[in-house]
């Protein structure tokens, strides 16, 4: 058996709105690093039988420049609500070592993985959708939409083909901050807001 899982996420970065790295190796980062969360709200999943519903993973990250290029430290922060069993299968899909497109995209750019913590994750959505993980971090996204008030969305880009997600809408997500004891804190204005669904 194998695993899927389906909801939609959130991703916020250390650089103004939009994040380079999402366009490809060349973009060059605000502040010269890169340092973001990826969060992931699940609506339905299940992992060798394991069920997924309604779990929430959260992946905070930093690199010494563009995404692409690697060298990244990163942290997965697993729903405290979950079972052993859903911790572990979690666990597992997200850091790419049940295979999937994850297990490439994940082995390319991130060389060391920081052990995983359980957190609370709240993940609230609607016209300015939040995410909150432990006493890590926080942020509030403000959707980006244009004068006849659909989303801008972005399709195409270099990195949204590495996470198999088909497009993204861009918000500012202005005030958030995360700080985690053992990665570099940041504060951002770079939001993009998605659907995912992927298994392997």
């Amino acid at each position: 058996m194998g695993w899927s899982v389906r909801g939609r996420s959130i991703e916020l970065c250390s650089c103004k709105m939009l994040c380079p790295c999402w366009l490809g190796p060349d973009g060059e980062p605000d502040q010269g690093w890169c340092d973001g969360t990826f969060a992931f709200d699940i609506a339905e999943g299940d992992a060798d039988g394991v069920d997924l519903n309604g779990r929430k993973v959260a992946l905070m990250a930093e690199w010494p420049g563009n995404f692409f290029l690697g060298g990244g430290k990163a942290r997965l922060y697993i729903d405290d609500g979950a079972s052993d069993d859903q911790q572990g299968a979690l666990e597992a899909i997200f850091s790419g070592k049940r295979g999937g497109h994850l297990e490439p995209l994940f082995g390319a750019v991130i060389s060391q993985w920081l052990p995983a913590q359980t957190a609370k994750i709240d993940m609230q959505w609607g016209e300015s959708p939040s995410v909150s993980v432990g006493t890590i971090g926080q942020a509030t996204l403000q959707p980006m939409k244009n004068p006849d008030g659909q989303p801008t969305n972005v399709r195409g880009a270099a990195a949204l083909a590495g996470f198999q997600i088909e497009s993204m809408d861009l918000a500012s997500s202005k005030g958030s901050h995360f700080s985690d004891p053992d990665l570099r804190a940041w504060d951002g204005d770079s939001g993009t807001l998605h659907t995912f669904a992927w298994s392997a």
